[in-house]
């Protein structure tokens, strides 16, 4: 039973010292007396926290490198402790920035101790990827006969002819796209823009447009490979619902439409922006990076960040640096959220003879890689709100979250590694992934609107 406590004690030591750096940012730039209050008790609450690990990790044997890490913060976090009293002394050597970076370093450690301790308890069997070979899927056999239906049934009729088309610009990413466009209104409101209701609707549908456009691109570009894998088979192009040259098109209109109204009802830049999103995932992300290397999803996240600066350039005209960072957040959140899918559909990767990490260099790696960069998101948020007026909302939804995301990850390492067990694991933390950036861009909003 000590096994499994030491790293629930350890989740609970990155969540608070995680809390601690968002408080103390929050307190940089609303230093108001509760806030500095709550921070002072939950630090005094981690320093017996981080104690009471470092002694169970000795008590109970653990590898060495988790017995050194626990100490190691424990030494270090009593050192930040005397920084952050000397900080309110009004000692210059210990401004702010120095408390901030030293509680950035703890929590780094401690996150890189909890990773060598979850994989150091987990089974010592071997987790190769596979091969990719045998249970080949025939194009069109995962797709219940919807190929056989449409010949022998004749033209589908219109409704199953527009759901077609739906499909094809990828619906279920648009909300969260949508979400990241409002926030950096947000952001750009609270730095003093003024926000009206046609830029807002009209940034929204020129995304919404945009957006539709890269997916059909997509789909068109990656039609051969996804007849070979049973979550994509099914699609509009795979399936011969929609024709190539026909949806094609259909993109192409909508690049154009997306163009004339965000030319018309919004600004240039906000035009330039958005027609570099659909380039970047249209071509650079689908094209040059995917089938090519394992760095395609951290790398092409930045397709899925621009609508941060899309959005605070179509209120201000220009783009600053609250919006350059929250996109900064979704970049490093891309790899942590994506890796989750691609464990849950290796085999479908492989056969398709996409390079994606769980395919070329295991499950058990694309795991460390997914809490590395969980740890990396969280300080890019943290970042964020030291230079704006986000507040107690922003950090505690951060933490929570947060928290709920690490609590996912470490659970798959007690999830089976192979088989149904595993992939319910990956798709939960998938799924609490969406759910940690949608709260955080929620909190942004209701914060930035607030003010």
């Amino acid at each position: 039973m000590d096994r499994p406590r030491l790293t629930t004690l350890l989740i609970w030591a990155v969540v608070g010292t995680y809390l601690l750096i968002a408080l103390g940012a929050t307190a940089a730039t609303d230093a108001g007396s509760a806030v500095a209050a709550v921070h002072q008790a939950t630090a005094v609450a981690v320093g017996a926290l981080l104690a009471v690990t470092a002694l169970l990790a000795h008590r109970t044997a653990a590898s060495r490198a988790v017995r050194v890490g626990t100490v190691a913060v424990l030494i270090a976090y009593l050192v930040q402790a005397g920084v952050g009293l000397a900080n309110r002394t009004g000692v210059p050597s210990f401004d702010g920035r120095v408390h901030l970076l030293g509680g950035i370093g703890v929590f780094a450690v401690l996150l890189a101790t909890l990773v060598i301790r979850v994989e150091t308890t987990t089974s010592a069997s071997a987790d190769d990827p596979p091969s990719g070979r045998g249970d080949r899927v025939t194009p069109g056999a995962a797709d219940g006969g919807a190929r056989h239906a449409m010949s022998g049934d004749g033209p589908l009729r219109f409704r199953g002819r527009l759901r077609a088309y739906l499909e094809l610009t990828k619906p279920r990413l648009m909300w969260l796209l949508c979400l990241l466009a409002l926030a950096g209104m947000g952001l750009a409101a609270a730095a003093g823009a003024e926000l009206d209701g046609v830029t807002v609707v009209a940034t929204l549908g020129g995304g919404v447009l945009a957006t539709g456009a890269s997916g059909a691109f997509n789909h068109v570009y990656e039609r051969d490979r996804d007849r070979k894998m049973r979550r994509t088979a099914d699609r509009p192009i795979a399936t011969d619902r929609v024709g190539v040259r026909r949806a094609t098109g259909f993109a192409v209109a909508l690049v154009v439409a997306s163009m004339a109204v965000m030319l018309a009802f919004v600004n240039a830049l906000a035009a330039a922006l958005t027609a570099a999103a659909v380039v970047y995932y249209a071509y650079v992300y689908t094209v040059l990076l995917k089938p090519t290397t394992r760095w395609n999803t951290v790398i092409g996240g930045g397709s899925g960040a621009l609508p941060a600066l899309i959005g605070y350039a179509a209120v201000t005209g220009t783009v600053g640096l609250p919006a350059v960072l929250l996109a900064v957040v979704v970049c490093c959140w891309t790899p942590a959220h994506f890796y989750n899918l691609a464990i849950a559909h290796r085999e479908d990767y492989a056969r398709a003879d996409y390079p994606m990490v769980p395919v070329v260099a295991g499950v058990e790696a694309a795991r460390r890689r997914i809490l590395a960069w969980l740890g990396v998101t969280l300080i890019a948020a943290v970042l964020l709100g030291t230079v704006t007026d986000l507040g107690v909302l922003y950090a505690v939804t951060t933490t929570a979250l947060g928290a709920l995301f690490v609590r996912s990850v470490v659970r798959q390492y007690d999830a089976g590694r192979r088989g149904a067990e595993e992939r319910a694991a990956a798709y939960r933390s998938f799924h609490v992934s969406n759910a940690y950036l949608g709260a955080v861009l929620a909190a942004i909003l209701v914060e930035t609107l607030a003010i």
